[in-house]
């Protein structure tokens, strides 16, 4: 096992994609933040309040953050929702890349079970959302270093444990991924999945549903996005813990062990 790991591992860090994806998820969360602070000078300087006669009232001019905490940004890693997507597609493209080019031929009647590749995909893609998350955190410090100050504030300790949720998070949206691009063989219905999963887009969906819930179970209270992983990922210092936690943990024991069992029975091609 420790050598299909290894394997995927030098396949993963010497492929163009996750180089090139890794740049622009860095290079994006870096820019972000001083484009942040020109929209919003440029947008207080735009806005001009007048009066019933159409004369403009003087204003004080809003000043942007002087400062901003460390548990802000540890809490939201990613900042833009959009690059969880180069995420998600790079995995993806990982995962499928040796079914795609045949390799998987060439050592999967090796292995004592070909399930193995898979625990071993499952490991490497660990790796690789931790790659991502602190490169998308260490843009995002750089680029606020660039326009203000970051105070360590003493919510840093629950900050870091709301880290490591949303990359547990994170690895569960890729285990549903990893089921539909390898375990059924569906790359491009795993892509248009990440793609939804990454930029929120089933936030209207969840909408629909708590409407539905709430007329049929008169649940008024029920809320999806509590539940739904993509939604937890996304929801900032605001994140339910216990939710995250027990989500995460049932999306892997249900999708891994069926992935692992599909792709034992499935032919390798």
């Amino acid at each position: 096992m420790r050598n299909i790991i290894r394997m995927d591992f030098y396949r993963l860090v010497h492929s163009k994609s996750f180089k090139i994806n890794m740049f622009l998820v860095f290079i994006i969360s870096l820019l972000s933040k001083p484009i942040n602070m020109w929209i919003f000078n440029l947008v207080g300087q735009l806005v001009v309040q007048v009066d019933q006669d159409g004369t403009p009232i003087p204003t004080e001019k809003t000043v942007y953050p002087a400062s901003v905490m460390l548990s802000t940004l540890l809490c939201e890693p990613f900042g833009y929702t959009i690059l969880i997507i180069f995420c998600l597609i790079c995995m993806i493209g990982f995962a499928y890349a040796d079914i795609a080019g045949g390799y998987i031929k060439n050592y999967a009647g090796q292995l004592p079970q070909k399930g193995d590749s898979i625990i071993s995909k499952f490991t490497v893609i660990g790796i690789l959302n931790i790659f991502f998350m602190t490169g998308a955190l260490a843009g995002s410090i750089l680029g606020e270093l660039l326009v203000r100050k970051i105070e360590c504030d003493p919510g840093v300790p629950q900050a870091v444990g709301t880290f490591f949720l949303k990359l547990l998070l994170l690895q569960s949206l890729c285990t549903i991924l990893l089921f539909l691009a390898v375990g059924i063989r569906k790359k491009t219905f795993a892509t248009v999945a990440g793609v939804a999963l990454g930029s929120g887009m089933l936030a209207i969906a969840y909408m629909g549903l708590n409407s539905i819930v709430d007329k049929v179970f008169k649940l008024e209270e029920f809320d999806l996005n509590d539940y739904a992983p993509d939604s937890l990922l996304t929801s900032g210092g605001n994140i339910a813990g216990a939710n995250a936690l027990i989500v995460s943990a049932v999306i892997i024991a249900i999708f891994l062990p069926l992935t692992v069992k599909i792709f034992n029975r499935s032919d390798v091609k």
